[in-house]
């Protein structure tokens, strides 16, 4: 808060005393500088305010009247105590003016720089090779929000500093009325990793895989043709879970076969029939195809022995369910 007094001397009046009082700021971030001045006159500079809207009060007396220039070509005020949000930062002065008509009537003036910075921030600083964090603005009077805890690998985060010397851990405030910078602290992590040890049957070690801590081994592929199982013993009796966390050192054991092809399933089994089935199978037909025309019943007999032959070969390959228990003879 500044307090500016200017003493006003109207002709045979008594003195009366003007006062500018810049009581807070509100607001966000451009430049513009001030209304007409004269040359000669003399401006109180107020300082840096962090905000764009400034409230201001007149505190004198004697006074009748009042205007008030902001100095970014915006509209004269007549408020006693006016507030004004200006469009961008910069600097401005303001010009106040007050009048009255006491003995033919006088008037002051008075000229105030304001440096309106915009809205207060933090600013977060951080080591070389780290992340870096956006700047984030904050209202004046408002409160500045500890972020989440930023991610850095290979490193551990230790907190927020306001020095950089990284001493003095930051608090952080409630009442944002200037920009804040935040100092980051970090650690270096070691990266712990174990060893998994692959060994075959002979106790030679035929792979290592090297594997973060708290983290699963991925599974070798299996040579071509080659199935591959794995133990956590010698003895190949307790079968690796490949789905294991791995803390520490580990040494585990394979056994490599042939692999084997599934049988070939029955629905898509090919029925084949050797030549001599199928010479046994013509020439019964057409014996049998005489025997009838000829009524003759040698000729049935030797057709009925000539599909039993046929029958022998092709009933283990061929499943013809009832041909046999089903098969009522031939008529003579």
């Amino acid at each position: 808060m500044s307090d500016l007094k200017q003493e006003l001397i109207a002709s045979g009046a008594s003195a009366a005393v003007i006062s500018l009082f810049i009581l807070s700021m509100l607001g966000s971030a451009g430049i513009a500088f001030a209304a007409d001045v004269p040359p000669d006159a003399e401006i109180a500079d107020q300082g840096e305010f962090w905000s764009l809207t400034i409230h201001m009060m007149f505190n004198g007396a004697d006074a009748e009247s009042v205007e008030w220039d902001f100095g970014d070509d915006s509209p004269v005020s007549t408020e006693w105590n006016p507030s004004h949000t200006y469009a961008a930062p910069g600097d401005y002065i303001v010009t106040q003016t007050v009048r009255n008509s006491y003995n033919g009537g006088s008037t002051a003036t008075g000229y105030f720089l304001l440096h309106v910075m915009g809205n207060p921030y933090v600013e977060y600083v951080m080591p070389a090779g780290a992340p870096a964090m956006d700047r984030v603005y904050v209202e004046t009077h408002g409160t500045a929000v500890r972020p989440a805890d930023p991610v850095w690998e290979g490193h551990s985060f230790l907190g927020w500093f306001a020095d950089a010397e990284l001493t003095v851990p930051l608090v952080w405030p409630e009442n944002m009325t200037a920009p804040l910078t935040a100092y980051a602290s970090w650690s270096d992590v070691e990266v712990v990793t174990h060893t998994l040890t692959i060994r075959g049957p002979d106790g030679t070690t035929v792979n290592t895989i090297t594997v973060s801590d708290g983290a699963t081994a991925v599974k070798p592929t299996a040579p071509e043709g080659k199935t591959v199982t794995y133990y956590t013993d010698e003895g190949l009796t307790n079968e690796y879970n490949w789905n294991t966390t791995i803390t520490s050192d580990l040494t585990i054991y394979r056994k490599v076969v042939d692999a084997t092809l599934d049988p070939e399933p029955e629905s898509e089994k090919k029925v084949t029939v050797n030549g001599t089935e199928i010479v046994i199978v013509v020439v019964a037909l057409v014996i049998g195809v005489a025997a009838v025309a000829s009524r003759s019943v040698g000729l049935s007999v030797i057709t009925l022995i000539l599909i039993a032959l046929a029958a022998v070969g092709i009933l283990d390959i061929i499943d013809i369910p009832e041909i046999i228990n089903g098969f009522g003879g031939v008529r003579l």
